[in-house]
């Protein structure tokens, strides 16, 4: 304003990680704090690579007609783009289901929002309760009730977690779209999702108990499906689609998966890059809640106060955006 006081300020949370493997294997430094980075989030969304990775083994063995653009559609986020409808109804095909058997709200595709009738089909969290249809119809169990959160693909699911995270146990409540959900902190879902960007640790296989050894030799799977189907996994004009196809440093290509979840939630994984030896795990939480915009503001600002994208203009006129986080010293190169 002209008075030069902040007519508005958006809260929120960030956590920005950066492994470093010359301390230690799992070391490294919280490069950015904002907000309570501790605190309990619904995983939402950000859940869907991992929820994949617990069924994929049974999936994979079951319908082997299943490609792996079908397997980026069952962890996307799908907005009604024809390319991601099309590839839904082939699932829904090749493990003989159908609308009736989703159990998530009916409503519009998020995109075209008119030239649609509401149905379960169209809602965005479509492709991951398909894929839990199909693991139960692959193990013979019965379909009705697979939103039951003690049902076998939650069990795996909880215990991956645990795995990874060292812990026993989670806050669990029910997703939008009707599907179990867990909490998990900031600093986990960064974790998360540097690690996913990752090669698989060797030693995280050996020492995981039987059960998981097949789910976590997809791991390199899950991240090179969401980097190669970048334009499922959110859809045309989605921010976390946006960011793996333009993933660059310096003008060279960078690994990097991205998700969004309700509530205004993104996570990014960045691989081994000339600025961060050891890649990058970044959270963002707007405490407005989903509106891409801002969300674009604050993750462009970022990366490009880590040197890992061009800053992105800001507008013109009485509008400016001020950031009250600084990471443009963070480098943490090859030694």
């Amino acid at each position: 304003t002209r008075s030069g006081r902040v007519e508005m300020s958006q809260h929120g949370i960030i956590y920005v990680w950066a492994e470093d493997r010359k301390l230690f294997a799992n070391a490294g430094h919280s490069l950015l704090r904002v907000g309570d980075t501790r605190f309990p989030l619904w995983g939402r969304s950000l859940l869907k690579p991992f929820q994949l990775m617990a069924l994929y083994p049974v999936l994979r063995q079951a319908y082997p007609q299943l490609g792996d653009s079908h397997f980026a559609l069952l962890m996307a986020s799908q907005q009604g783009d024809a390319k991601q409808q099309q590839g839904l109804r082939e699932i829904m095909a090749i493990g003989g289901l159908s609308e009736a058997d989703l159990h998530c709200p009916a409503c519009k595709p998020l995109r075209a929002k008119n030239s649609a009738p509401e149905s379960p089909f169209n809602h965005p969290c479509a492709g991951k309760h398909l894929a839990h249809l199909l693991y139960l119809k692959a193990k013979g169990q019965p379909l009705s009730d697979y939103l039951n959160p003690q049902a076998e693909p939650y069990a795996l699911l909880r215990e991956l977690l645990g795995y990874l995270m060292n812990r026993e146990d989670f806050a669990e409540s029910a997703d939008g779209c009707g599907m179990p959900n867990y909490a998990l902190s900031a600093v986990e879902m960064a974790q998360l999702y540097h690690a996913l960007v990752m090669p698989v640790s060797r030693d995280l296989i050996r020492q995981c108990p039987d059960e998981l050894t097949e789910i976590l030799e997809a791991w390199n799977v899950i991240a090179d499906t969401m980097q190669r189907y970048a334009d499922l996994i959110g859809g045309e004009n989605r921010l976390d689609t946006q960011l793996m196809q333009e993933s660059k440093a310096g003008g060279q290509p960078v690994p990097l998966i991205a998700k969004e979840g309700a509530d205004g939630l993104l996570c990014v994984g960045i691989g081994p890059n000339a600025r961060f030896a050891d890649g990058l795990g970044l959270f963002v939480k707007l405490a407005s809640g989903y509106e891409p915009a801002k969300l674009k503001t604050i993750i462009f600002a970022l990366l490009g106060q880590l040197g890992l994208c061009a800053p992105e203009p800001q507008p013109t006129g009485i509008v400016q955006t001020h950031f009250h986080f600084d990471v443009t010293n963070a480098v943490i190169q090859a030694g």
